[in-house]
This record gives C-alpha cells, structure tokens and sequence, in this order.
C-alpha cells in the first residue's frame, strides 16, 4: 500500500504568502504603491538558502536618511534611518517577495486602510527578526491623517 512517508524527520516551517486580512472584500481596505529599499533589508534563512524575502503582513516605514532616502524598509525600532520612527510608518505591505529582492529594490503595495489581525502581522526587533506586532506600533497605525488600521 502505498503512504506518503519519506523516512526521514526533517519538517520545515511553511513557505508562502499569508492572509492578514479581516475581510478580502475590495472595499474594505485601500492599497499605496512604494519603492522598497532591498538592502534596508536583512538575508535570513528560508529553507537552508540566505535571502531576503517580504512577507504580507510585515509594517512598513519611510527611510528619511541616507542612500534609500525616499523609499521604504520594514519597521525596525532601532533603525537609525526613520524606518525605527512610528510617526514614519506607511502600511502594511501586501506585496509577497520571496525572492526578488536578491535582484535590488522592487515596487510594493501596502495597506493604509485595513482591518488585520494583530497577531498575522510583523515588525523587526532589534536584531532583524521577524516578530509577531506589538501593541504600541499597532496603536501608531491606528486613526492617523494618513493611516487607519484596525486590528481585530
């Protein structure tokens, strides 16, 4: 009888764009374009390969000095180029880049009017790593001139 095991333990964690929408329904969130700054972003491993990858769902932030000025990064709250700055904060980004950003900056859609989950989204600690949203840049999102996301 034929089964779907392979002999061995390795499991890897899944691979792929995620939902972090309430609702898909078109009307119920509103989409801006950036240019996404690829080296404001760290490699990390992605099935034993370094690159770099954006994933939906990860916060967004204008980069207001050096080389990238003018475009965006993931939010990094130590980020010394206006990307770890709340009042900079963009979106949330729609785009799913599992690759192309080896190839340098890619444009991007992200949310600015939204409901999320809070828990389907990220931002970067300290060190670069993708962690689950905090509730402080969560509360920054919410109710602004040029942002209103809701998290549910």
């Amino acid at each position: 009888m034929p089964y779907f095991d392979k002999g061995d333990d390795t499991r890897r964690d899944g691979f792929g764009p995620k939902q972090i929408l309430r609702s898909t329904n078109p009307g119920s969130f509103s989409l801006e374009s950036y240019t996404f700054a690829h080296e404001s972003l760290d490699r990390e491993d992605v099935a034993g390969t370094p690159m770099r990858y954006l994933q939906r769902g990860e916060v967004l932030a204008k980069i207001t000095s050096g080389p990238h000025e003018g475009k965006v990064g993931v939010y990094q709250a130590d980020a010394t180029d206006g990307r770890g700055d709340t009042a900079n904060i963009v979106g949330l980004n729609d785009t799913y880049l599992p690759y192309q950003l080896e190839d340098g900056d890619q444009q991007i859609a992200a949310y600015y009017q939204a409901v999320a989950v809070q828990g389907w989204c990220t931002e970067r600690d300290a060190s670069g790593e993708r962690v689950v949203l905090s509730d402080t840049v969560a509360d920054a999102m919410r109710g602004t001139k040029d942002l209103d996301i809701l998290f549910k």
